[in-house]
């Protein structure tokens, strides 16, 4: 994390069960996996029209767990226009231990969309989640237990957002999440 890090309070500090989605303005720094996917979790749950996911790969502790992945049902099946949109850059490991996520996506294609970003976007480790145009959480390096969020910055989501349908636009399905399993 950054040195402008040591203004911003630590997610220890904070209630977490009194941050909503559209209201809370508080941008706070995660330190610990269990807080990163509280979350995770609480931003997808709290979602009601999009959910944006920019990730390396589907980390079980993180995007396999139960609670986010029915977070992620309820918001596909409780809104005919929900968008859930996730690029990924390598979903072999998720494949391969039969990812929950994957498999909610197959049943629920209209709503949750899987695309492997195009080369030219490859470089790109970061990793974040964007919900409903309002919140986030941003991992600058996802192979730490470090992160930044609030549930309340639009301006810095259109942000992000911008970049992501760009990369979402050039980008395709990828194919091994594609293959029905018969």
């Amino acid at each position: 994390m950054d040195s402008s890090d040591v203004n911003r309070p630590v997610a220890a500090e904070i209630d977490l069960d009194t941050l909503r989605l559209g209201t809370s303005k508080l941008e706070f720094v995660l330190d610990r996996k269990s807080e990163i996917c509280a979350v995770t979790r609480a931003l997808a749950e709290q979602a009601r029209h999009t959910l944006l996911l920019h990730i390396e790969d589907l980390d079980p502790a993180i995007y396999e767990q139960g609670p986010f992945v029915d977070a992620l049902s309820r918001l596909a099946r409780s809104n005919s226009k929900a968008r859930i949109r996730i690029l990924i850059q390598n979903a072999r490991r998720a494949m391969q231990q039969g990812s929950r996520l994957i498999e909610l996506s197959r049943r629920l294609s209209t709503y949750i969309q899987f695309r492997r970003p195009a080369p030219e976007y490859r470089d790109c480790h970061e990793s974040f989640l964007l919900a409903d145009k309002s919140g986030y959480l941003y991992r600058p390096n996802p192979g730490r237990n470090e992160a930044i969020a609030n549930f309340h910055d639009p301006g810095k989501v259109n942000d992000w957002e911008k970049y992501f349908l760009e990369v979402w636009e050039r980008s395709e399905p990828d194919p091994e999440i594609r293959r029905l399993h018969l």
